[in-house]
């Protein structure tokens, strides 16, 4: 008896975090949907199509590169010295 009650605790438990979970699912949703939609009603009111490929590459060319200097951001090529590796048994 008192196996199922453990049981029947644990799968009240795990249903009510269950549906917390669907809830804060669904308002990330709902709130992703009028965000986009304000955004296709402001490009609207300008004239303008929404495209988020668009303005997802227009956002991040305003922004600022991470690492300015460094190792990291060098792409030049004349640095890098090829190595071949060989097994010797």
């Amino acid at each position: 008896m008192l196996l199922l009650v453990q049981r029947l605790l644990r799968l009240v438990a795990f249903v009510f975090l269950a549906l917390i979970g669907m809830f804060m699912a669904v308002v990330f949703v709902a709130s992703t949907i009028v965000a986009v939609a304000i955004l296709v009603v402001v490009a609207r009111l300008r004239g303008k199509t929404f495209s988020a490929k668009e303005y997802w590459m227009e956002r991040s060319a305003r922004r600022k590169p991470i690492v300015k200097s460094g190792s990291f951001s060098k792409k030049d090529s004349a640095d890098v010295t090829d190595v071949k590796a060989r097994d010797i048994s």
